[in-house]
């Protein structure tokens, strides 16, 4: 008892002791953009950092930390710039886009995927991402097949495709879940197990092969690979995607249909998020070079790696 006793203390102690520094920031400068922007990203790692443990099942601590990263970012881009003025105003908003994508996530481990936006919505009116975002997004979410899940890895991936399925409403067949959160989130998987219908084996680590077997799965190339796992699954390449299905027929897009005009106009100001959109889109052209058309016809094909010209 002692020591549990102990270490919670010197948890807590550490919490505390992670927001100081921009709190006191904030605090003697409200109008310290850089500083919202820092306590923004505390409270979103003591959020990611706490995936299946305690303290993420106490839903008055995860709203409250949530709530406080939605803030302090808020105020980080309003302070830093308008949309398209500043970066990192534009990566503030970023930022604000992740708290509510955790958001979702916690809503649809407490009342399930199916009244997931009941529990985590509506978002703000002023919630937002940068142009080459949302072309990643449209582009990932339209080159998945016919009532599938999008898996996404990182930061870039995760948020756009999140942000263009269930904010803009694209997509509506879709589900979109962060890799990391369905392999650490105990809680997520046990209810995406019951809510799809998966069975025993989706509540543990064959929950991938499960859930091809009841949906097509979706591997954004955000990923150098698909998972590898003890199931051989039939993944298979498509533009932007490696796709496993049990279903028969193809209904892939074609690689001329992608668009990447916001991806050119992006790295021509240098947008923080640019370079996340182009390794996507470059690891993508490796393992399906039809894509280096339509990089080409927007003269990007030279920044992606396995194009030429």
């Amino acid at each position: 008892m002692g020591t549990f006793l102990f270490k919670a203390l010197l948890a807590a102690a550490l919490v505390q002791d992670s927001l100081a520094l921009p709190r006191g920031r904030v605090a003697r400068n409200p109008n310290d953009g850089q500083a919202w922007a820092a306590l923004g990203h505390v409270y979103l790692d003591l959020l990611t950092a706490d995936r299946s443990g305690k303290s993420r099942r106490d839903t008055v601590w995860t709203h409250a930390i949530l709530d406080s990263a939605d803030r302090a970012f808020a105020r980080a881009a309003a302070a830093l710039g308008s949309v398209g003025v500043s970066p990192a105003g534009d990566s503030a908003r970023v930022f604000r886009v992740q708290v509510w994508s955790e958001r979702a996530v916690f809503g649809w481990e407490v009342g399930g995927l199916a009244h997931g936006a009941d529990v985590w919505g509506p978002v703000p009116a002023d919630l937002r991402l940068s142009p080459v975002l949302e072309e990643l997004g449209e582009n990932l979410l339209r080159a998945c097949p016919a009532h599938g899940v999008l898996l996404t890895a990182a930061p870039a991936d995760s948020y756009a495709a999140w942000f263009l399925r269930y904010v803009r409403g694209l997509r509506p067949d879709l589900l979109v879940v962060p890799l990391i959160v369905w392999r650490t989130d105990a809680a997520f998987r046990i209810r995406a197990a019951a809510d799809l219908r998966l069975g025993p084996a989706g509540r543990g680590d064959g929950w991938l092969a499960a859930l091809v077997e009841r949906r097509p799965a979706c591997i954004s190339m955000g990923f150098d690979h698909p998972p590898v796992g003890t199931a051989r699954l039939p993944w298979k390449a498509r533009p932007l995607v490696w796709v496993a299905t049990r279903r028969s027929g193809d209904d892939r897009v074609p690689p001329r249909d992608f668009v990447f005009a916001a991806l050119r106009m992006a790295l021509d100001d240098r947008d923080p998020w640019a370079r996340s959109a182009l390794a996507v889109y470059a690891r993508a052209a490796r393992v399906t070079p039809a894509l280096c058309e339509g990089l080409g016809a927007f003269k990007i094909a030279r920044a992606a790696t396995g194009c030429r010209g």
